[in-house]
């Protein structure tokens, strides 16, 4: 089998026979054979999988929002948050509420100071919020905040028109119409959950501020938005969600310890037969890490809560897949969270390494150094420069379909995309060593707002 052949087997034409010229038909041996065929397999394969947002993305961009009708039903809303040490920015999320257009006696805020050492509860409490004191250095983390104060629901009798909790961090800044917005949807739809806008106060402030926040405007109005036209499920993603007192009483409470406690709810809720639903013009801002290390801590427990999460989730997603007594919108929305609940880009590079061993051991015994350039760093070369020009171009098309929503200086909207990639590239080192590391939950430092949005 000779390597010309077997690369016209690939999907997509060459980028490194464009730049540089056709290669030459080179005999292989039968182990360099196996291992070409092995990666055009492998590559196929992951391609087959994901070339679907790719579609999406593209839909995600022409079509226009859902759009849901006014109403005049106001029900009450319980804002929830779980702040540890954040006596920098409780006064902002507070004041950022409390500016909402919407009936502000249709509003509670509620604080879990959790493990604080500061004055925290003490700001929360002189601006009126209700402030849930926990106390426990055993179980450290928003989830088991959460827990806790779900646990403390229980004890008390909500009002009639009592809709449900929207969960969010003490960084977030909230757009006037964000509660207005995510109202429209559940008066339309009765969700129980409901995801919402997620841009950024920070994202020009470094590459990592910016890697962070653009992966989440992704999410949002490259394959959320989409989602929401078709009728397929969204997921939630830490902050900014809604979730209906229907389903924290079915669920009774908050169950969900795993690092990502957000992807693993989604999980859960998608098993159940539920659908997360996407309020496109519901609009909030959070606040990035700034600097590598806290980029690094933060990226590293989102990595290792993925390889929980899909330790968890992953066998039953799939089978839930080709389950019975589903709608074609179930079982695709169940494809999704397969997708995004396992660590495929881990086991991309994993094989890439496999590759690479195997491609070396076949230089050592052949000696044919040409036939290893034009098979293992030819594909290589092949598909970091195209991963890097689909992360540019992607990253381009959010900045200028966002570009109003986007709070950064408009030469950045324009030059960052061009460094996406190495963002994404800090992932490897994560990837590789996330399943072999214990990891623990660090709280984040916040500086809040240095001017308004």
């Amino acid at each position: 089998m000779k390597v010309k052949l077997v690369a016209q087997l690939r999907f997509l034409l060459s980028l490194f026979e464009l730049l540089f010229g056709e290669l030459q038909e080179i005999p292989g041996s039968t182990l360099g054979d196996i291992l070409v065929l092995l990666n055009t397999i492998v590559l196929s394969f992951l391609s087959v999988l994901y070339f679907y947002q790719v579609l999406l993305s593209i839909f995600s961009v022409v079509v226009r929002a859902k759009k849901y009708p006014e109403t005049d039903v106001f029900p009450t809303y319980t804002f929830v948050t779980c702040a540890r040490n954040e006596e920098t920015v409780i006064a902002q999320l507070i004041t950022t509420i409390r500016a909402l257009d919407y009936p502000q006696e249709k509003i509670n805020i509620h604080v879990v100071a959790d493990n604080c050492t500061d004055n925290t509860a003490i700001i929360a409490a002189q601006l009126k919020a209700k402030v849930y004191t926990r106390n426990d250095l055993t179980k450290i983390g928003k989830s088991y905040a959460l827990e806790y104060y779900f646990n403390e629901q229980k004890k008390v009798v909500p009002a009639e028109d009592f809709a449900g909790y929207i969960v969010i961090d003490t960084d977030n800044v909230l757009d006037a119409q964000f509660l207005k917005e995510v109202n429209k949807v559940y008066q339309a739809t009765n969700a129980k959950v409901v995801a919402t806008y997620r841009a950024s106060t920070n994202a020009g402030d470094s590459l990592w501020a910016f890697g962070t926040g653009y992966s989440f405007l992704r999410e949002c109005c490259l394959m959320h938005k989409g989602r929401e036209v078709l009728g397929l499920s969204s997921y939630v993603s830490g902050t900014g969600f809604f979730v209906s007192y229907e389903k924290m009483q079915e669920v009774e409470g908050w169950n969900h310890h795993l690092l990502i406690e957000d992807i693993e709810f989604s999980a859960a809720h998608v098993m159940e037969k539920g659908r997360t639903h996407y309020a496109h013009n519901a609009i909030f801002y959070d606040e990035q890490a700034v600097n590598f290390k806290s980029s690094w801590h933060q990226r590293m427990r989102w990595v290792k809560g993925l390889f929980q999460v899909s330790k968890v989730y992953t066998w039953s997603l799939f089978k839930s897949i080709f389950a019975r007594k589903r709608t074609l919108k179930e079982r695709f929305s169940s494809y999704e969270s397969f997708l995004f609940s396992t660590p495929f880009p881990a086991y991309i590079i994993w094989w890439f390494i496999l590759y690479g061993i195997g491609a070396a051991i076949n230089l050592a015994i052949t000696q044919d150094i040409n036939y290893f350039i034009q098979t293992y760093l030819f594909t290589l070369f092949d598909f970091l420069l195209g991963f890097y020009l689909f992360t540019t171009l992607m990253s381009l098309l959010i900045s200028v379909s966002n570009w109003k929503r986007i709070k950064m200086h408009p030469l950045k909207k324009i030059m960052l995309p061009f460094v996406a990639f190495f963002f994404l590239l800090s992932y490897v080192p994560m990837l590789l060593i996330a399943p072999f590391v214990k990891v623990t939950w660090r709280p984040v430092k916040h500086y809040g707002l240095k001017k308004p949005l």
